[in-house]
């Protein structure tokens, strides 16, 4: 993997002539000091807005815990992307222009993360960018990337010191570039790293990073921003919009009018509403590592349950661009009712020390193999099977997102003569 340095000294030299075929950027943090990203994202987009040659869109889709605003110099705004997409809210109140950049806060804190990253509008975004010749940066983790709808243009590495390929961001910059997105390179806070550590196994620790440069004063808002936004109604700016903007155009003219409009009633926004956890099934867990070879995978996992937690070493194939298939060895831990509880599991993660802070992505992988048959746990690591026991000691393999994504380990198993059957965590078939 070629990992280009792009030192932040240099991004204003460096970016405009890198990003300029590019419609759509994923800016993907590598780091665990996301306050040192939140402000390498600002630099990135300043540096593409420089020459004002193009309009630049800065988006914060790190639902969990989002800094964009905070180093721009905004208090949490109350409306961004997720109420654009989930209440219809039109983005003409929600963009801020700052330093010729148009910002897009998280806004309110959602239940459907999995949802927003899949929703279709994404690929028609990218072409309505594209078309307008626009710029649109998306800040969001590398598990986030793997479920965007549209398959960006270019990706950016935001990292002080670099990073592990072997991490579990490192595979999943590694799955992005199977999709097709080229890396464009890696943003650092100097050209180098100041040590090069020695190759280890152990999911990468992140040093304390330098302090990020002082906010920029916040510029007044235009006018004309609404007009910015809403114009070109097959471009990406409108697509965006779905309220505000389209009834607008629908308003009888001032003079055909009485007197002056009353101002629509806004309609109450939905409180979301989480779901109740199925009483049959621990669908959340967190991925905390991938590796290409099952060795690597086993000892990351050996380690999590020395610490109590269980581990689900679980084969997936990721196509390639060529139509062939790479078999990456995800390391997850843990299994969770709900997200909020697989997130604080990841807290206490980085609390005790078992993992580098930052690292893991939270995702819901329902399904597991339960195996039937008199199987030894031992014998089946030998032939390259991880599986752990569970409920009442029967043994389980993996924690898979989908059915389909079972299929590469239950033909390992049928070939090893393992009666298998596809159920959620608690042993009840789906």
């Amino acid at each position: 993997m070629t990992l280009r340095p792009l030192p932040r000294s240099r991004l204003d030299a460096l970016v405009p002539s890198l990003v300029a075929e590019q419609a759509l950027v994923a800016l993907v943090p590598a780091t665990g000091d996301l306050k040192w990203a939140a402000g390498a994202a600002w630099d990135v987009a300043r540096a593409a807005a420089l020459t004002g040659a193009r309009r630049v869109a800065l988006v914060d889709l790190w639902f969990e815990d989002p800094k964009l605003h905070e180093v721009a110099g905004l208090s949490p705004p109350a409306e961004g992307i997720v109420d654009a997409f989930e209440y219809d809210v039109s983005l003409t109140k929600a963009a801020h222009e700052i330093d010729h950049v148009f910002f897009i806060a998280a806004g309110t804190a959602t239940s459907h993360a999995g949802e927003l990253f899949a929703n279709p509008r994404w690929r028609r975004l990218h072409g309505g960018f594209r078309v307008e010749g626009a710029l649109l940066l998306l800040y969001l983790s590398a598990g986030a990337l793997a479920r965007l709808s549209a398959v960006p243009d270019g990706l950016l590495v935001l990292s002080p010191d670099g990073f592990e390929p072997e991490s579990s961001i490192g595979q999943g910059i590694s799955a992005a570039m199977e999709r097709g997105i080229p890396l464009l390179g890696v943003v650092r806070e100097r050209w180098t790293p100041v040590a090069t550590p020695a190759p280890d196994a152990r999911p990468l620790r992140v040093s304390a990073a330098p302090a990020v440069r002082a906010a920029p004063r916040r510029r007044a808002r235009p006018v004309v921003v609404a007009a910015t936004l809403a114009a070109g109604a097959a471009g990406g700016w409108a697509l965006f919009a779905r309220g505000a903007e389209q009834r607008a155009a629908t308003r009888v003219p001032p003079a055909a009018q009485p007197g002056p409009p009353a101002a629509p009633a806004r309609p109450a926004r939905p409180t979301p509403v989480t779901p109740a956890p199925r009483r049959d099934s621990l669908p959340w867990t967190v991925q905390l590592a991938a590796y290409g070879r099952l060795d690597k995978a086993l000892a990351v996992g050996d380690r999590l349950a020395a610490g109590g937690i269980p581990p689900f070493v679980t084969p997936v194939a990721l196509s390639g661009r060529r139509g062939g298939a790479t078999v990456w060895y995800r390391v997850l831990g843990g299994a969770y009712p709900t997200r909020d509880s697989a997130l604080a599991a990841r807290a206490r993660l980085w609390k005790h020390g078992l993992v580098a802070r930052g690292q893991g992505d939270v995702l819901r992988a329902p399904y597991a193999l339960l195996l039937g048959g008199a199987v030894h746990r031992d014998s089946l690591r030998a032939k390259g099977i991880p599986a752990i026991a569970w409920d009442s000691g029967r043994l389980i393999v993996g924690a898979f997102e989908s059915p389909e994504q079972a299929a590469l380990t239950e033909a390992r198993l049928k070939r090893a003569g393992i009666p298998a059957t596809l159920v959620t965590r608690m042993g009840t078939t789906p």
